[in-house]
């Protein structure tokens, strides 16, 4: 990457490099998204509103951007373990506010100690991922595909663990938050075993960057666009959908609403991993079409009372988010000069948490006038027509790059 990247682990400790690598990400990522079960719960226990449900979700947003572009070169001077370990311990201190929190006050709290966890660990596991991977092309691959899997799929598993453990077990609004605390420990342990990597000399902090390069700005535009609205279903979606769901079929199991969610990400990232052939630009275009059909049977759905068909919408969205995200990024690392390609990448990520984060505070916003099932129905039209309407523009996009070849 640089000079100041980490040399590679010796080869007898590097797999446990990689399973410390492996398991902070997936704790990190399952624990995101575990509260998203349970926030209905939570409504009631603590009586609040529907914009301060979205406003929790979106606080750690507002912090993991940010500590991502921060960490990430931090941990190329400082070394991977100490940046995970403070991830590890700001995320345990966030599931202890979450089990023991005594008012709302105490969730905000809790959640922006996991944005932080998150922001400081994640991309320090991923830089260790790479490290402890081959130099070849192959391996490091084969690491990112890894990397990939931990963060769709711990998304997906974390509101399914926190909905069965609060609907089946003992101490419904605790015991999520001390398996996970749990476990985050038992991680810090496999963390604190793995060898110190020996840093290149004149290794030092690089101020984190920002920007586009004016040759590729048109195709950074369109991939950008295309990811924001991606990023906006699975924001809104792991903020309020399994209080939907439960608004729409009237079951107030917490599993079973979890589960809706849990299809949608986890769709994304089967799709994620058999788009890899397909065109990146076109990948994005039919995703964009693909969200669209989604969000329209979400629509359909609430509006009709026909509660199956969040099966299929959550199907839809899943495929679309999968499509686009996966093609945007690959277009990006194509296109994108290697000596721009951090700024690039860092800029995409900012555009791809404001996503996750903006609208779901419009919808909260609007809640508080039409109730929360109508606003995130109202939120989801409005980006299911923005996808429809910037599709064509991906089409053009293809045939500029097409008559350019």
């Amino acid at each position: 990457m640089s000079e100041t990247r980490l040399t590679a682990a010796p080869v007898s400790a590097g797999h446990r490099v990689f399973a410390a690598g492996v398991a902070t990400l997936a704790a990190l990522y399952v624990g995101n998204n575990l509260p998203s079960a349970l926030y209905a719960l939570l409504r009631t226990t603590f009586g609040f509103s529907a914009l301060v449900q979205t406003l929790l979700y979106a606080v750690a947003v507002a912090v993991i951007a940010p500590g991502l572009l921060v960490a990430g070169p931090l941990s190329d001077a400082l070394g991977r373990r100490p940046l995970m370990l403070v991830g590890l311990t700001a995320f345990f201190a966030g599931d202890v506010a979450f089990a023991f929190a005594t008012g709302t006050g105490w969730l905000f709290v809790a959640r922006i100690l996991q944005g932080l966890g998150m922001g400081a660990g994640a991309a320090a596991a991923q830089a260790m991922l790479s490290d402890s991977a081959g130099p070849d092309a192959g391996s490091q691959r084969r690491a990112a595909a890894t990397a990939t899997a931990c963060v769709t799929f711990g998304l997906a598993l974390g509101p399914v663990a926190g909905g069965l453990l609060a609907q089946y077990g003992p101490l419904p609004r605790h015991l999520s938050f001390a398996f996970h605390a749990a476990a985050v420990a038992i991680v810090a342990l496999l963390v604190l075993r793995t060898p110190r990597p020996v840093r290149r000399e004149g290794a030092h902090w690089r101020r984190p960057r920002l920007g586009v390069p004016a040759e590729i700005r048109r195709t950074f535009v369109v991939a950008g666009a295309s990811s924001f609205l991606a990023w906006a279903v699975l924001g809104v979606f792991s903020a309020v959908v399994p209080s939907l769901v439960q608004s729409m079929t009237g079951s107030t199991n917490l599993a079973l609403a979890a589960a809706a969610l849990a299809l949608m990400i986890a769709t994304s990232g089967f799709v994620q991993f058999g788009a890899r052939k397909v065109s990146p630009i076109r990948a994005q275009a039919s995703g964009l079409v693909v969200l669209a059909v989604g969000l329209a049977l979400l629509v359909l759905a609430n509006e009709a009372g026909v509660a199956w068909l969040v099966v299929p919408a959550m199907l839809g969205t899943g495929t679309g988010h999968g499509l686009v995200f996966t093609g945007a990024l690959a277009e990006l690392t194509v296109v994108t000069p290697p000596a721009e390609r951090g700024a690039v990448i860092g800029t995409y990520y900012v555009v791809t948490y404001l996503g996750l984060g903006g609208p779901v505070v419009v919808v909260g916003l609007l809640s508080l006038a039409q109730g929360l099932p109508a606003a995130t129905v109202l939120v989801a039209a409005v980006i299911g027509v923005l996808c429809l309407v910037l599709a064509p523009l991906v089409l053009l996009e293809i045939r500029r790059q097409e008559g350019v070849q």
